[in-house]
């Protein structure tokens, strides 16, 4: 089962907030089954989907985002 963490922000904010995940990812040492990221005119949303839930739950902790699990059931 994977773990899909969305974290939404202004879309004016793409670098700052594409470079803050990355480097917190890389200081927590987590590598996230995959990466994506989708604008419209205003936002920018990031998905990132990880195997470990507890992994997931620190990242949407440390950013503000969601949890839920790929079958779509709320998590944290």
């Amino acid at each position: 089962m994977l773990y899909v963490v969305e974290i939404r922000r202004e879309r004016d904010n793409l670098a700052d907030a594409m470079s803050g995940i990355r480097q917190w990812l890389d200081a927590q040492r987590l590598d996230p089954q995959s990466f994506r990221c989708t604008t419209d005119d205003e936002s920018l949303t990031m998905r990132l989907e990880f195997s470990s839930e507890t992994e997931a739950v620190a990242c949407a902790n440390a950013f503000g985002g969601e949890v839920s699990s790929s079958g779509g059931t709320f998590l944290a």
